[in-house]
């Protein structure tokens, strides 16, 4: 009878073992442009390390049992991907567009969950030469004068509607500082976790000449979604990576941000 018992104990948790690494392969969209420390390199191939952001998502997927494949794409293309089902998952900014396009965690009102979401705040570099206040509203300032941005930005709509004059044609960070420094547009807005996160790599990159903001333009909350086939298919899977997220998401990235310190 202990055997029996025991047997049948081994054999659940095989099973279990079983069901919890039967979800599909994931595959990854984001950025095939270099964002450090969030995302390293450029190109199709992932990097070595990969960046903060991918490496919280690999823990993520892998609570699961599941597994990442990772696809590099133009940031414009990613929203589009995701809804083609041509990849199955993305970190993404909701709008309001995206609440029948996509699956994503909700809360039991059936709005997104802020608690299954990582915070991003769209801060802005400037000049030093233009000697702006670091308290200077960015709102305000940039009414009438030219941001630069990352060509996709989700944010380029919002903003040109403030009255801002939006450049979303560079593709990379390294290739809107360098228009900065050239005059060529007056700041350059990007989403980052902490508002400190590219201080070092500016630092590093172009010493003192570009300058942070202290205010940013706007925060936003960035979730993990899938495609609603991928969904549908893994959904317990899924939805586990969502409760992870929850309970460890927010605490886990700052970790992996401080390991990538000195990576940038």
């Amino acid at each position: 009878m202990r055997v029996s018992i025991l047997c049948l104990i081994v054999a659940a948790g095989l099973a279990a073992g079983v069901a919890r690494g039967a979800c599909t392969p994931i595959r990854l969209g984001y950025t095939d442009q270099a964002l450090p420390p969030y995302y390293l390199g450029s190109g199709s191939a992932e990097a070595s390390p990969p960046g903060a952001t991918v490496e919280l998502i690999r823990e993520i997927v892998a609570s699961t049992g599941c597994t990442v494949v990772a696809v590099r794409l133009p940031l414009a293309r990613i929203p589009m991907a995701l809804e083609a089902g041509l990849i199955d998952a993305a970190p993404v900014y909701l709008q309001d567009k995206d609440a029948m396009t996509f699956a994503y965690p909700r809360d039991k009102n059936g709005e997104a969950d802020l608690a299954s979401s990582v915070q991003a705040a769209t801060v802005v570099f400037v000049r030093a030469s233009d000697k702006l206040a670091s308290d200077t509203d960015p709102i305000k300032y940039f009414k009438g004068r030219k941001l630069g941005l990352a060509h996709g930005s989700v944010a380029a709509g919002a903003l040109r509607a403030a009255g801002i004059v939006v450049d979303d044609g560079a593709v990379d960070t390294a290739r809107n500082l360098d228009k900065l420094k050239r005059g060529r547009i007056d700041g350059f807005a990007i989403g980052l976790a902490s508002p400190g996160d590219m201080d070092a790599y500016i630092a590093r990159r172009d010493g003192a000449a570009i300058v942070r903001l202290d205010k940013p333009l706007r925060t936003v909350n960035i979730w993990l979604a899938t495609n609603k086939q991928y969904h549908a298919r893994n959904t317990e899977q899924v939805e586990a990576m969502w409760r992870w997220i929850a309970l460890h998401g927010r605490s886990r990235f700052s970790a992996l941000m401080a390991e990538y310190a000195d990576k940038q």
